[in-house]
């Protein structure tokens, strides 16, 4: 029997912080595909029919492995683990860095990310997936990203980390970047800047959909990338690529093409 490409059938999956936004796309693209899908989240709230909830905050490592391992024993097997779970104090610059914001966000961002890898691991096959949740903040520099561009920069380096230790067992390790995305997250904010700032800087000219990010853990959980590791998939619009527009004018010696000395 020929498999449907990028098919997900018999996979068990797991998504941290999939009880909205980029999260609950990721797990009703990873449904669409045939996978069994539980949920980690502290809120889980109502979740797609066929999904399983835990309410569990990922930065306590005890709870996490427990629940990894649960839902383990009741299918059996592990072969998906999304760490998307993260909180989002963007806008904030150094003068207003404090240890306990700091230390909070690298509990959930970062030590939730390694963690999810760490005890993951241990339960997955060969051809177990790890995919984890960057941000475009962590590969520009960018005012008020001081906490979570730095969260989301060692989420990277975890990836490339993890990606090279768990290769001899067949475990991929990739990270999806995204850019700004119409999730609740940006879009509850009222009047927010960032909205107008991205549109207007993005070579697409346009925020993401929570479904165009699902796209891409999508294929990094599948059989065909069953060579791609270690990598960071910017899913951003192009904004990591560069500036849509950047208006210079030549300097006086550049005429006709030509460059004079």
């Amino acid at each position: 029997m020929t498999t449907a490409m990028f098919s997900l059938e018999d996979r068990v999956a797991v998504v941290t912080g999939g009880a909205s936004g980029i999260g609950r796309a990721i797990v009703e693209r990873f449904l669409a595909a045939g996978a069994s899908v539980s949920v980690l989240d502290r809120c889980p709230g109502a979740l797609p029919s066929g999904v399983d909830g835990y309410e569990v905050d990922v930065s306590d490592e005890e709870a996490l492995a427990s629940a990894l391992e649960e839902i383990h024993r009741c299918h059996g097997r592990l072969d998906i683990l999304v760490n998307n779970a993260a909180i989002q104090p963007l806008g904030v610059g150094f003068d207003e860095v404090s240890e306990r914001l700091f230390s909070r966000t690298f509990e959930v961002n970062v030590n939730g990310v390694a963690y999810g890898i760490k005890h993951a691991a241990r339960l997955m096959r060969k051809s177990g997936r790890i995919i984890n949740t960057g941000s475009f903040s962590g590969l520009l520099g960018l005012p008020g990203a001081a906490v979570y561009g730095s969260s989301k920069a060692a989420v990277i380096h975890l990836t490339k980390l993890a990606a090279m230790e768990l290769a001899p067992r067949g475990i991929t390790v990739n990270c999806v970047s995204p850019g700004t995305v119409r999730t609740p997250a940006v879009m509850e904010i009222p009047d927010n800047p960032e909205i107008p700032f991205v549109e207007s800087r993005t070579a697409l000219g346009r925020l993401a959909e929570p479904e165009e990010i699902a796209g891409a853990f999508h294929f990094l959980a599948s059989e065909e990338a069953a060579y791609v590791t270690g990598v960071v998939l910017p899913v951003d619009g192009g904004i990591a690529a560069g500036w849509e527009r950047y208006d210079l004018v030549p300097p006086d010696n550049v005429v006709g093409g030509e460059w004079k000395d």
